[in-house]
């Protein structure tokens, strides 16, 4: 389950386990967990950036981490750069 994934998320010679338990944590609203296990699956090799960092600003923006989440969102570029734009317009609107 969920304990396990995230057990073995650290370990990973990629980031494909961090990412995929970061994507359950998300699937059942465990936000400020999956904001955990995506962040260190962007060092790691096997993923790409953009896409953890699109999940990771979309899992802090509802844990109440803001300018990480704003932060998450400015660094994706490349085909995923207007969804991450949307979220940046979506938290300017929201108040601090």
């Amino acid at each position: 389950g969920l304990a396990a994934a995230r057990t073995r998320a650290p370990a990973g010679a990629t980031g494909t386990a961090a990412r995929e338990a970061g994507d359950a944590h998300f699937g059942f609203g465990l936000y400020a967990e999956a904001a955990e296990l995506y962040a260190p699956a962007l060092p790691k090799s096997g993923e790409d950036a953009n896409l953890v960092n699109r999940r990771l600003g979309a899992a802090l923006a509802p844990a109440g981490r803001r300018a990480e989440a704003e932060a998450a969102f400015r660094a994706v570029t490349g085909n995923r750069a207007d969804l991450a734009a949307s979220w940046l317009v979506y938290l300017a609107r929201r108040p601090a």
